[in-house]
């Protein structure tokens, strides 16, 4: 068996599947996808991954894309503790966590999160003359779009509040599902539920801490707590030789 997985560290989406993989006890190939220097856009990374976004999981050969269903089949397919609810109702209840994560979780936490790691390169770039260029290779037209914006001037206030509005509406849901179970976000087991939804909630307090400081959120921040002192999520969500604080700096002919 031969299993690797293309990531940027301690990215969300790339934490999502890096903490799957430890909670699950395996063993993988790391490879590290510089996003600064556009690995992710060369062509030897669009073969495998035509959306140029991370992660992707390659298992004996085969690609896996979108860190949420990667996550589902890792835990199909490999032996190790059980990240899905056998019961058919908290099963449905896990996946629509998922999508929660997905749908609002990456949307809310890219207007900030791309304000803040983008625009060094997008201005080495711009410096090279080589920005039109890098922009037109990304394979995604919302991420081209979003490139673009911030080459003009960056996100608009409107924007920064509506990414806000998604993080309330995310910490809302969190702090009414564990205020009528948990201590997981369904019910007495860890699952992918809260993997999926953990980067998202922890980097959404980073940026606001309010949502979790005067008991704003008591039950989010009791989970968040608990949570983040697991084991594998020490290991995956702290700087390592797999995962660096801050990867190295394109160069200006980078694309």
């Amino acid at each position: 068996m031969t299993l690797e997985l293309y990531h940027a560290g301690l990215t969300t989406c790339s934490k999502k599947a890096r903490l799957c993989l430890n909670e699950k006890g395996l063993d993988y190939v790391s490879h590290y996808v510089n996003l600064r220097a556009f690995e992710n856009h060369t062509p030897e990374y669009l073969a495998i991954n035509p959306n140029g976004v991370v992660p992707t999981l390659i298992h004996d050969g085969q690609a896996v894309v979108e860190s949420t269903f990667i996550n589902e089949y890792i835990d199909e397919v490999f032996p190790g503790p059980a990240l899905t609810p056998t019961d058919p109702l908290l099963r449905a209840q896990m996946r629509g966590w998922g999508k929660l994560a997905d749908d609002f979780g990456l949307a809310a936490v890219r207007i900030p999160t791309w304000s803040r790691t983008k625009l060094a390169a997008i201005n080495a770039l711009k410096e090279a003359d080589n920005l039109d260029a890098a922009i037109a290779r990304i394979p995604l037209q919302d991420h081209r779009d979003k490139y673009r914006q911030i080459a003009a001037g960056g996100f608009s206030e409107k924007e920064f509040e509506d990414a806000y509005a998604k993080m309330d509406f995310v910490y809302d849901s969190v702090e009414q599902a564990l205020d009528e179970g948990g201590p997981f976000l369904v019910g007495d087991q860890f699952t992918l539920a809260d993997i999926n939804m953990l980067p998202f909630i922890d980097q959404f307090a980073k940026y606001r801490p309010q949502l979790i400081e005067d008991g704003a959120h008591p039950e989010s921040k009791e989970w968040l707590d608990l949570v983040l002192a697991r084991p594998a999520v020490i290991k995956v969500y702290n700087p390592s030789d797999e995962a660096p604080a801050r990867p190295p700096a394109p160069s200006q002919s980078a694309a």
